[in-house]
């Protein structure tokens, strides 16, 4: 095979050819050279003629089922990334498509920004197989879940994500624990342009008394131990994105700092006295209620609607249940690549077990469940080799918990903790994440004093 000429080569495979001349020019400003096709049989030919990074093909062909034309390229092509459009594709074919390497599926090609970062997905995709050595590649792509998507509550996070991302506009996001709210922070960067860096602090997980520190930082003798000058994250992230996830958690005298840091675009370190001017575009994202918070006093109104610029709400997984299929063969993939497993078959009474299932830990759980069940898998997964929280439909299937109501509001919260906690072994970090509150909320609604064993988390590893 050729070389690849310019950034990479892209072919369309299209019967109407008006169509795949609207998604070459769409294609063409990314810098990729774009040829057309209108039969399969066609550019399997000029495959096998010339290098090609990425396929965007229509899933209706006149000459040849979509299965047997990637099973065609595979022949042909190990390393060639494949976008697939249409609109009557259902889940058990995209599921099947997806494992002979089709690494998205698009409902309306003529979206710009979506066919964009589909054929970047594929790009990726053939890179990573094109050199053995990349395992860079494959992490880049496999921290990126939520981009896979085909419902339609997804396709308004990302359009909204696209519209907000160029400007400097502050962007809060809201949704459970474990819907992706890291990951669209990290899309919105990648789609700004900002030059400098993206950065991350999860608010809850570290200290009151370090937290400005690693916000603002510090000028020497600020304390005991500041032996030097320190940047903090505003500081460092200067031209770049800085997520602050679990705002809510942040005490009262950081959330007067950071709303100055905000109005003024200034910081001052601790123990200083000189505002330092910062180009900062913040992201910040929570799983609890702000609005709430703020009527109950813990939370200040003017930081609230500072931050509330532009908000994106990221729905539940029960929400957007046609998006399962595709996150969980994409999860299944990149496991058994990193594990150097076989990819396994995923029946389709195990699939749609899978799509009734109430998904408490959203796509985090989702993901950890199918590098689970992969390690103890055999070629074929059924419905039987799933989890039993999967298979146990005594909480109604839907992630409910099904109680005997006490007589006070406080003994329902005391009960849900308390089995929250069962489910979780006691890991009071994943039970915040399953009641969508802090884990510094949860402490104190456990009490002070109520430490042991089972408090011991990942965040103590």
């Amino acid at each position: 095979m050729g070389p690849v000429l310019g950034r990479g080569a892209v072919i369309i495979v299209d019967a109407d050819t008006e169509r795949s001349a609207q998604l070459r020019g769409l294609i063409l400003p990314t810098g990729y050279t774009a040829t057309t096709e209108t039969t399969a049989r066609s550019a399997l030919r000029r495959i096998r003629s010339r290098a090609v990074n990425a396929v965007v093909v229509s899933s209706e062909m006149p000459d040849m089922h979509m299965s047997t034309f990637l099973e065609a390229l595979r022949r042909v092509s190990l390393s060639t990334g494949v976008v697939v459009y249409g609109r009557n594709v259902s889940a058990e074919d995209a599921v099947a498509w997806m494992k002979t390497g089709v690494v998205d599926i698009l409902l309306d090609p003529m979206n710009p920004g979506r066919l964009r970062e589909a054929v970047q997905r594929a790009f990726s995709w053939s890179a990573s197989r094109a050199v053995s050595s990349a395992p860079e590649r494959r992490g880049e792509r496999s921290e990126s879940p939520l981009l896979l998507y085909r419902s339609g509550k997804m396709k308004e996070v990302m359009h909204k994500a696209q519209r907000v991302a160029p400007l400097r506009a502050t962007v809060l996001l809201t949704g459970e624990s474990g819907t992706g709210k890291d990951i669209l922070a990290r899309e919105i960067h990648r789609l700004s342009g900002r030059s400098g860096r993206y950065s991350a602090i999860n608010c809850s997980a570290i200290p009151d008394t370090l937290l400005e520190d690693e916000l603002f930082g510090h000028e020497k003798g600020a304390f005991t131990g500041a032996e030097g000058p320190r940047e903090g994250r505003f500081e460092s992230s200067s031209g770049g994105t800085l997520l602050l996830d679990e705002i809510g958690e942040i005490q009262p005298a950081t959330q007067v700092k950071l709303l100055r840091v905000l109005e003024d675009e200034t910081v001052t370190r601790l123990g200083g006295n000189v505002p330092v001017p910062v180009d900062v575009r913040l992201i910040a994202a929570t799983n609890s209620d702000l609005a709430a918070r703020v009527e109950a006093g813990t939370f200040r109104k003017d930081l609230f609607y500072r931050l509330k610029v532009f908000e994106i709400h990221i729905p539940p997984l029960r929400e957007r249940k046609s998006d399962i299929p595709l996150l969980a063969m994409s999860f299944l993939r990149e496991s058994a690549e990193r594990n150097g497993l076989p990819l396994p078959e995923l029946t389709r009474g195990a699939l749609d077990r899978l799509v009734e299932y109430g998904w408490p830990g959203n796509v985090r759980q989702l993901r950890n469940m199918m590098e689970s069940v992969l390690i103890v898998s055999s070629e074929l997964i059924d419905v039987d080799d799933l989890p039993s929280e999967v298979l146990d439909r005594g909480d109604g299937g839907d992630g409910r918990l099904v109680l005997e109501l006490p007589r006070t509001l406080a003994g329902i919260e005391e009960e849900v903790i308390g089995r929250t906690l069962e489910l979780t072994g006691g890991n009071r970090t994943r039970a915040a994440e399953l009641l969508g509150i802090g884990r510094r909320t949860l402490q104190r609604k456990l009490g002070s004093g109520n430490t042991g064993e089972g408090d011991r988390s990942e965040d103590d590893i």
